[in-house]
């Protein structure tokens, strides 16, 4: 198997035919027939079947699939990496963000991207579910801001800070905003909660709290935009941190009102490969993630109960986007 095999592979199955392959790769059909011969004759069953829809891959196929698509992107990585030595920053990354992650700090981190280091191809995820862990170990994201860990050794998980939660939402629901609401009031209200399941994940550290509110959820979700349409049309509440739908708080559309008996905290994490060496532009970002979360807490505008890494340290001198200082 070498990569010209695997590269043929991966154009035949994204373009269902070996003629439009060729056409993507710019070579004979013959070439990659070869290729694709080649590399059939390793495995015991074939890796495509022909249909009345082209070519197909078989069970065979679909598996090889998966591990062509990591090998290749780690080719190119290694390619962008190297050649990044000698000159300014370029290359692809992907990261997942959690919804409130990316509200509070996404659009500052495109703003430098885009207008300060124009070579780097940025891929952002907007994780809600616990298939962060998953992207991460299948390698379709290189680093991720989440609120969910893991204790695969093949991942580094990076606490970074504990946010306390609130109850969100139409104050003819959620109530007087000055005034805690114990957890047991808590349960007898409408809210909206994320859905669990094999991609799920809970929304606060304590597991036993976390099955008492899937229990008395009114609606389980498995995006935040349904979370959205719930609670600013007027049908219940949410449990987030004061972060979500911050505009709407601040406008007085909609409320938050803090959560007591007990208190309900979740951990953000910095989560990334531990097995594989972060390239330059990984790098550049990670500390640009870390930077702008410091900025965020020193500025105020990010609240947190405890925290597990230094604000005050400079990960990286960040320019301002629009001036370029």
């Amino acid at each position: 198997m070498n990569l010209l095999q695997l590269q043929a592979f991966l154009a035949i199955y994204e373009c269902g035919a070996i003629s439009r392959a060729a056409e993507r790769e710019r070579t004979a059909p013959s070439v990659l027939s070869h290729h694709l011969a080649k590399l059939e004759s390793q495995f015991p069953r074939p890796l495509f079947i022909r249909s009345p829809r082209g070519l197909v891959a078989t069970e065979y196929g679909e598996r090889l699939y998966l591990h062509a698509q990591q090998i290749m992107k780690a080719v190119d990585d290694a390619r962008a990496d190297v050649v990044n030595l000698s000159g300014e920053v370029a290359g692809r990354v992907s990261i997942g963000l959690a919804y409130t992650t990316l509200q509070a700090i996404g659009p500052r981190l495109m703003d430098i991207l885009f207008t300060h280091y124009p070579g780097i191809s940025l891929m952002l995820a907007e994780t809600v579910s616990g298939g962060t862990i998953s992207q991460l170990l299948d390698a379709e994201i290189d680093l991720a801001l989440a609120y969910t860990s893991s204790r695969d050794t093949r991942l580094r998980v990076t606490p970074l800070l504990e946010e306390r939660l609130v109850c969100i939402g139409p104050p003819n629901i959620v109530g007087d905003p000055a005034r805690p609401i114990p957890v047991a009031e808590l349960m007898k209200l409408p809210f909206i909660l994320l859905r669990r399941g094999t991609t799920g994940r809970p929304i606060m550290d304590d597991p036993r709290l976390q099955r008492q509110f899937e229990q008395n959820a009114k609606v389980h979700a498995d995006n935040v935009n349904a979370m959205t349409h719930f609670v600013l049309g007027g049908h219940g509440c949410v449990i987030g941190t004061p972060s979500y739908l911050r505009k709407h708080i601040q406008q007085g559309t909609i409320v938050a009102r803090e959560i007591s008996r007990p208190v309900i905290l979740r951990t953000l994490y910095l989560c990334e490969q531990a097995d594989k060496p972060a390239s330059r532009v990984v790098q550049l970002v990670r500390d640009m993630l870390m930077q702008l979360i410091a900025d965020e807490i020193t500025a105020g505008r990010w609240k947190y109960e405890r925290l597990h890494f230094d604000p005050s340290r400079q990960y990286i001198a960040l320019p301002n986007a629009k001036t370029g200082v």
